[in-house]
């Protein structure tokens, strides 16, 4: 319960500097493949997944930015030895500041780092196992102008929480990288 506290307070302090013009607003939609941290959850889900996310960021000063985002996992697998269904499902609330810098006229960089919750769910063999877990999140990625207002967005970061559950610590999250279309208001 403190840690979804701390993240509704952040989200409002982030949200106060939206008083700022409405031209500063930013929405990216993306799908990333994630390279998941945790070992034990590669064994019965795979190496990779999907994960969609949405983004939305508001210019502060200059080159400067702050963001909120979501994303969401959800996979369904085998256990290692017993082989019996597995369900997982993950959300990653996440918010923080950002950088933008120019390379060209139509290309851009930009750098990003802030704070998750990993919120998990699990269930196999007739347990259901939930909890979330505070982390960070850093990434970085290159923007492609498509127009005035709309733009595409090439990014990879990394998720990093921790929890423990029944003794062993398990890592929501991990590597990602995926591609994304974005427009700014």
């Amino acid at each position: 319960m403190r840690k979804m506290i701390c993240v509704i307070v952040m989200f409002g302090v982030l949200g106060a500097g939206s008083i700022r013009a409405a031209e500063n607003i930013e929405v990216r939609l993306s799908g990333s493949v994630l390279s998941p941290g945790d070992a034990g959850y590669k064994d019965i889900y795979g190496k990779s997944v999907f994960l969609p996310e949405l983004k939305a960021g508001l210019a502060l000063s200059g080159p400067l930015y702050i963001w909120a985002g979501y994303g969401l996992v959800s996979k369904k697998g085998e256990t290692a030895v017993l082989k019996y269904e597995a369900k997982s499902t993950q959300h990653f609330i996440s918010g923080g500041a950002g950088y933008r810098g120019a390379i060209s006229d139509k290309l851009e960089w930009m750098a990003e780092a802030g704070l998750l919750v990993a919120a998990y769910r699990e269930e196999a063999m007739g347990v259901t196992v939930t909890g979330s877990a505070l982390g960070v999140v850093a990434g970085a990625g290159l923007g492609w102008r498509l127009g005035e207002k709309l733009f595409l967005a090439a990014e990879a970061g990394y998720l990093f929480s921790s929890d423990k559950v029944e003794g062993k610590t398990i890592k929501p999250g991990g590597f990602k990288a995926g591609l994304g279309l974005g427009i700014r208001f």
